[in-house]
């Protein structure tokens, strides 16, 4: 049996090259869209990152005020009955207390940069510790709700 050659002549080259290029030209087209997109989502990311540190930083303001006024009505009040209708009573704006648990919610509404209104809230929770205990209050709850208009949500 006789063997054939297979022969290459100068065109198979050309289109050899040709597709090497075009596969090079797409796999460089998908990596800088998919660069854009990991730019897009850090900065996105980031910024709701710092929204949410902010409430974040508001809440502990807000304790900040409600410490001080814990603190002054302990020293008026050495009986924790007395202590804590006093308290109720000098509440920061607010603030709401049940039993020995105070809660309020920080809000931000944000426009998001496609133009959609963000809301973020932030539900706060301390409890208002003995006396002799070594803190005065303690965190019981701190939950943020995220509330976006889902019917202007798009997949892409």
């Amino acid at each position: 049996m006789k063997q054939r050659k297979i022969a290459m002549g100068p065109g198979a080259a050309s289109i050899i090259l040709i597709v090497v290029v075009l596969s090079l030209s797409i796999l460089a087209m998908l990596s800088l869209m998919t660069a854009k997109n990991d730019v897009s989502l850090s900065v996105r990311s980031a910024e709701m990152i710092r929204q949410v540190y902010e409430l974040s930083s508001r809440s502990e303001e807000s304790l900040a005020k409600l410490d001080a006024v814990l603190l002054r009505c302990l020293q008026e009040n050495p009986d924790r009955e007395a202590c804590l209708a006093a308290v109720e009573e000098n509440l920061p704006e607010g603030m709401e207390l049940d039993g020995d648990l105070v809660s309020w919610t920080e809000t931000q509404e944000d426009g998001a940069a496609d133009g959609r209104q963000v809301n973020r809230t932030l539900e706060c929770t301390i409890r208002l510790l003995p006396a002799e205990s070594e803190h005065r209050t303690e965190w019981v709850s701190h939950k943020l709700i995220v509330n976006e208009p889902e019917d202007e949500w798009e997949w892409s």
